[in-house]
């Protein structure tokens, strides 16, 4: 009978993703995954398109709202009056369950999500051998980092269970972000039972994973989409309007997938967005990105401030401004682009926005002591030619040219254009195989202080090389603090100049026709968060 009811609510599921009720609910949503996840293990993955679609099958203790702030999810929290010990309580929660054709087993059942399923995915997630970019986020938690690298035992971790709807955790030091981190995959559930279950399986196929969130995964179809229904397990099933939700992977022509109701909402051009103009089409854009002058600074002579700020003092700003402003992009005011928040409002205003300005005779200044103090045993140095890198895209190629035109005409420095694929770039920063490099990079941190992780010596994101202890230490003040704190991290970036921000590229996203609910959020969601919000979402017919 259990299997009879499986097919049946498949069956349910497939005709939503063509159909919808009368009120708008319980209709079905496509999005695009740009690739496929390697695999759905919130402990393991770190691929965005695992974290995507991880993000909506499972729950934490808290949640991020659209606003980027902490709220209450699989648990309420107290916190004790030093800031170091949080208390949450579970509200009751159910896994989602699997049927395996031919083999009876105990999660064809509902099983309430316990206090021990949320410790032991913090012990997955801290345990010697999990991947350290996940580990670093939870070094806030007590013996973490000591756990994770081998020198103390899961059990001396600062996480423990009183019963099975309560854990406590107890961190090093206050951190009032800490509510926000456990909103991250790392964090979520994981069932012990049937992680050993599983077999070193655990997340590979849809009959390998159960999941404490919204939407449970249906099919798996590799190569091609992953299916999720809604949950009806889920503690709060009620406020979930849509039926199925299918991730498509790659997608071909987002306009047609808009206009043919193929996709939901796609990511679009600037061109695609003028084309869908006078169409019921909803747009949206996002200013969360930052197009920048990358230095290498683990090479000579880029590894010297003086010379860094030299070539960024004696750029013709108004000429680059110019050109940037006639090719429709906005000029960069800062490091952290317009949708960058603090307490969940812009960070961005005429107090901390500036343009930069030419200043030529504070760049040769600069350039000469720097060039003193990188080659101390050459009587006259002088900087060596430099290879700027850029995509081959015509725009990047020529607002490349206008920096090197700019310091040949006022440091007397020639450099070399190099061009390739924009795929290429991003590799070749990330393998820090460049010396200059312009590139337009979207930032991963819902906030500004997230933003400014980016440039911390432990960051995977970091493609500069730079690293220094006292910028760390602000960054870790303007994530436990408020605004004064964010814009000291940001002087203090500035004054190191390990990129110029050169402008803040527009993104676009298409909302198909006939929908409601359904929402973008900048920067892809967060490093583990997802770029949609959709369980409000709604369609109706014509």
């Amino acid at each position: 009978m259990k299997r009879l009811l499986a097919f049946c609510l498949m069956a349910v599921l497939l005709l939503t993703l063509t159909g919808c009720g009368d009120d708008g609910a319980g209709a079905g949503f496509r999005f695009p995954l740009e690739a496929e996840p390697a695999q759905l293990d919130p402990q393991v993955s770190t691929d965005p398109a695992a974290i995507t679609v991880l993000s909506v099958l499972f729950e934490g203790l808290t949640r991020l709202d659209d606003r980027g702030q902490p709220v209450p999810a699989g648990a309420n929290w107290t916190v004790s009056a030093d800031g170091r010990t949080y208390t949450f309580t579970l509200r009751q929660n159910q896994w989602s369950t699997v049927s395996v054709p031919g083999e009876e087993t105990p999660w064809d059942e509902p099983t309430p999500v316990t206090a021990q399923d949320y410790l032991f995915g913090l012990q997955r997630a801290l345990s010697p051998g999990a991947p350290d970019s996940l580990a670093a986020s939870l070094y806030v938690i007590q013996n973490a980092r000591a756990v994770h690298t081998g020198q103390q035992g899961l059990g001396a971790l600062g996480v423990r269970t009183e019963g099975d709807d309560r854990l406590i955790i107890t961190l090093n030091v206050a951190d009032p972000s800490f509510p926000a981190t456990l909103a991250t995959t790392p964090c979520m559930p994981c069932n012990r039972a049937f992680f050993e279950y599983t077999a070193g399986r655990y997340g590979l196929e849809k009959q390998y994973l159960i999941t404490n969130g919204p939407f449970a995964l249906t099919a798996w179809n590799h190569g091609e989409s992953l299916l999720l229904g809604k949950h009806e397990g889920y503690r709060d099933a009620a406020a979930v309007l849509p039926a199925a939700v299918r991730y498509v992977i790659g997608v071909d022509d987002p306009v047609e997938s808009l206009r043919t109701g193929q996709m939901d909402a796609v990511a679009l051009t600037a061109a695609q967005v003028e084309e869908l103009a006078d169409t019921d089409i909803q747009t949206v854009t996002l200013q969360d990105t930052v197009r920048s002058l990358y230095f290498n600074t683990a090479q000579t002579p880029l590894h010297n401030a003086d010379i860094r700020r030299a070539l960024r003092d004696a750029v013709q700003w108004e000429t680059v401004y110019g050109y940037l402003q006639a090719q429709g992009e906005a000029p960069a005011t800062g490091y952290l682009p317009p949708d960058a928040t603090v307490a969940g409002e812009a960070y961005r205003n005429p107090g901390n926005s500036a343009r930069l300005v030419t200043d030529v005779a504070a760049a040769q200044t600069a350039l000469g002591r720097g060039l003193k103090a990188a080659y101390p045993d050459e009587k006259t140095p002088s900087l060596p030619r430099l290879t700027v890198l850029a995509p081959e895209d015509g725009y990047s190629e020529d607002l490349a040219r206008y920096l090197i035109q700019s310091w040949q005409k006022n440091l007397k420095l020639y450099c070399t254009l190099e061009t390739v694929p924009p795929a290429t770039v991003e590799a070749r920063l990330r393998a820090g195989n460049y010396q200059l490099a312009v590139c337009a990079v979207t930032l991963s941190g819902l906030t500004a202080a997230e933003n400014l992780t980016v440039y911390t010596a432990s960051s995977a994101e970091n493609f500069t090389g730079y690293g220094e202890a006292a910028y760390d230490l602000a960054v870790n003040a303007a994530l436990t603090g408020g605004r004064p704190e964010v814009t000291a991290a940001e002087t203090l970036l500035r004054q190191a100049c390990p990129t110029v921000p050169l402008s803040f590229p527009s993104r676009y996203y298409g909302i198909a026709a006939h929908t409601a609910g359904i929402h973008v959020r900048p920067f892809g969601g967060g490093v583990y968060g997802s770029p949609f919000s959709f369980q409000q979402a709604q369609k109706w017919e014509d």
